[in-house]
């Protein structure tokens, strides 16, 4: 071969490594870039999540010191805690407080506003506090209140409430005890839809963003705007009497429309109103971990469902780990090679790519139809989860003794152990690792399953936390669920909170399979 043939070989040859490494090289960035985009996705959609439950991490409570009056809360006098469950009128105690600083509401038709800030079911603790401690009643104590939750999701800033301005009227006219007329002095500006001043006479009905005017404790809607001049009506009489000139009101303006949100005008002028001179406080939603499901918003927790997930997960555990590893030890180590062990083998990777709702129709069909087990029950729902896990743990654990060397078996076999001996004192533990981790992740797969507990009845609306296995429950996944299907606004940052509290549950799970494999690994 000459010289000039053997140069233009080399010359091929090294273009065309510097092709295959190029090649290489862009395989590799576009592998490295694609697993950056599911980096930065995971990590907006957590992002998302988190921030759209940040409402549901703080509740406004109100706060009054309430006298305990014996005549409404015990009228039979004898101190018996079942007397003043059952005969107690709680809510007339909160109302008469509330009427004490609002005295003109019955007048005004502001009765049923005042008795939907507080539901009947966030008095509920209230009564069993004084019933647990009859010796209350006669005194004056604090109470904090859950708020209405759509006046809650108002004062973090829903329904386009817009930031609070000032201004002075040059004039005001009471053309009547609930109509007033005031002029805007010079160059003050109305914070109204982000305008200074309507140019053109503006009727403000509830087509169009809402605009309240507060002054010395009162506070009234306005209704029309006509070069600076504003007519409002009277929503809570001020404390005393307003200033013919340069009266001072503070301004707020809702951006959606009354007619559009489930909140009205009137509503929030008294959750103004009472937030200003401190009678609604915010504080941590403690009620989002301490309370089960409820159907007001304001009181719905998670309790219920986190302890129906945990008895379902036993459940799970206990059948499915010890089934799934001897199930994997028999075929892996004992079980002859013909045709029934391959027949087998293919239906046990079948039965780990068959779609989750299917085990709900079979659960539904055998365990609540033929066997008339308890429907919505952690026992049924963790056999149906045990069912859709069983293939997965026992596929896990034929990997993982299937990676203990033979060398393992050898010696074992070669000092006289015998094969049951050779397979439970020395393969069986050194696979623990790798079994622990597939039966732990295969858990926390079922800990996200929501279709096949939906089929077994767990969908049900749980108000009491489950005591046994056998008690009507749900789970968190079927919670969630639940809770996105709710119209109040209020839910949608208690089902992000949900989300949150379910994934936190996840990583836990993951992190418990991370630390066993770290625990019984060994190298070889």
């Amino acid at each position: 071969m000459t010289d000039k043939n053997r140069q233009r070989n080399q010359a091929i040859v090294q273009s065309r490594l510097e092709a295959r490494n190029k090649s290489e090289t862009r395989f590799r960035l576009f592998g490295l870039a694609m697993v950056g985009v599911a980096i930065i996705a995971c990590f907006m959609l957590i992002l998302s999540i988190f921030f759209q439950s940040l409402p549901a991490l703080s509740e406004n409570r109100l706060v009054l010191n309430l006298p305990l009056d014996a005549q409404k809360l015990d009228p039979k006098g004898m101190r018996n805690p079942q007397d003043i469950r059952s005969q107690g009128d709680f809510a007339g105690v909160v109302m008469d407080n509330l009427l004490l600083r609002f005295p003109n509401a019955e007048a005004d038709g502001g009765y049923d506003v005042l008795s939907e800030l507080v539901s009947t079911i966030a008095i509920t603790p209230m009564a069993k506090q004084i019933a647990d401690n009859p010796n209350l009643i006669g005194t004056t104590t604090s109470f904090s209140f859950a708020l209405n939750s759509d006046l809650d999701v108002y004062l973090k800033g829903g329904f386009g409430r817009a930031r609070e301005g000032q201004f002075q009227a040059a004039n005001l006219n009471v053309i009547s005890p609930s109509e007033i007329e005031l002029q805007l002095s010079e160059n003050q500006k109305l914070v109204y839809d982000g305008l200074s001043q309507a140019s053109q006479p503006l009727t403000l009905d509830g087509q169009v963003p809402s605009l309240l005017l507060f002054a010395n404790g009162g506070a009234f809607k306005v209704t029309r705007i006509a070069n600076g001049r504003l007519s409002a009506t009277q929503i809570i009489p001020p404390k005393t009497g307003l200033a013919a000139n340069n009266q001072a009101f503070k301004s707020a303006s809702i951006k959606m429309p009354e007619d559009g949100r489930a909140i009205g005008d009137n509503m929030i002028a008294y959750g103004e109103v009472l937030h200003a001179e401190g009678m609604i406080k915010a504080r941590p939603n403690f009620t989002l971990l301490a309370n089960a499901d409820s159907n007001d918003p304001e009181m719905a927790g998670l309790l219920s469902a986190m302890v129906g997930s945990f008895l379902t997960l036993c459940v799970t555990f206990v059948i499915t780990v010890p089934i799934g590893v001897m199930a994997a030890v028999y075929l892996e180590e004992f079980a002859p090679k013909n045709f029934w062990t391959d027949m087998v083998e293919v239906n046990i990777n079948n039965l780990a790519a068959v779609p989750s709702i299917v085990f709900g129709l079979l659960g539904f069909s055998v365990f609540l139809h033929f066997f008339q087990m308890p429907r919505s029950a952690p026992l049924v729902g963790g056999i149906v989860l045990a069912l859709m896990a069983l293939p997965v743990v026992i596929i896990a654990s034929r990997a993982a003794i299937k990676a203990v060397p033979p060398s393992i078996r050898e010696a074992a076999l070669g000092v006289g152990a015998s094969k049951v001996q050779s397979v439970f004192h020395h393969v069986l533990p050194l696979a623990t690792p790798g079994i622990m981790t597939g039966s732990i992740l295969a858990m926390a797969h079922a800990l996200g399953e929501t279709a096949p507990l939906l089929m077994i009845g767990m969908v049900a609306f749980i108000a009491d936390v489950p005591q046994s296995l056998v008690d009507s429950s749900t789970v968190l996944p079927v919670e969630i669920f639940m809770w996105a299907g709710r119209p109040e606004r209020a839910w949608e940052a208690k089902t992000s909170a949900a989300i949150i509290v379910l994934l936190l549950f996840m990583i836990f799970i993951n992190i418990i399979a991370i630390v066993v494999r770290r625990r019984f690994e060994r190298r070889w």
